[in-house]
């Protein structure tokens, strides 16, 4: 798959403070690389333990690890979810050959931002599927990992898609999912 094969418009990016109610599962998830960091800036990778990200989080959850600085992004883990969303499982692609042009570029932007700031950054992102024009909202807890005391390595993202009723879910999981496949039939052809 290359970044013409399909083309989702990010309808919204924006910036929000990384702050959660108590019980939040992003906020479980936050209290967590915490612990994994104790008194430095942000974890090692050895540090990390995705297994005890919370349930509903970890299928929902993206590991990238930094190329060049930032030049690139490839990923390291792709949680279920996100197959599930977009149709396609990218372990081991570089964010350069993902799934369209604005989802690059929106994806980039937020990974730059923790990339700057070596610090938990968090967004509320609005995604309109290309053929159905189904939105999706979902807020980005982007975490840093620094296997170096100086440079972010890897970013782990922990994603809530928001909650939609159950038809409309399942509506919005097969339109996503299907949008890509058909996209990717027809770049086939």
């Amino acid at each position: 798959m290359t970044n013409e094969d399909v083309e989702y418009t990010i309808l919204n990016v924006e910036e929000i403070p990384s702050t959660f109610p108590t019980g939040n599962p992003l906020a479980d998830t936050l209290e967590l690389w915490r612990s994994w960091a104790g008194d430095r800036k942000a974890p090692t990778w050895r540090d990390v333990e995705m297994y005890n990200i919370p349930p509903i989080v970890l299928p929902q959850t993206l590991v990238v690890d930094v190329i060049n600085g930032g030049q690139d992004y490839k990923y390291r883990f792709w949680g279920s979810d996100y197959t599930a969303h977009y149709g396609m499982d990218e372990t081991g692609m570089l964010l350069s050959k993902s799934i369209g042009p604005g989802f690059i570029e929106a994806t980039r932007t937020q990974l730059q931002a923790v990339l700057d700031r070596q610090a938990p950054c968090t967004f509320d992102v609005a995604i309109r599927a290309p053929r159905s024009g189904i939105v999706q909202t979902k807020i980005n807890l982007r975490l840093p990992i620094m296997d170096t005391p100086t440079e972010v390595t890897k970013v782990l993202t922990a994603t809530l898609f928001n909650e939609t009723t159950l038809s409309h879910r399942t509506r919005l999981l097969e339109a996503f999912c299907d949008d890509a496949k058909l996209t990717r039939s027809t770049s086939e052809d």
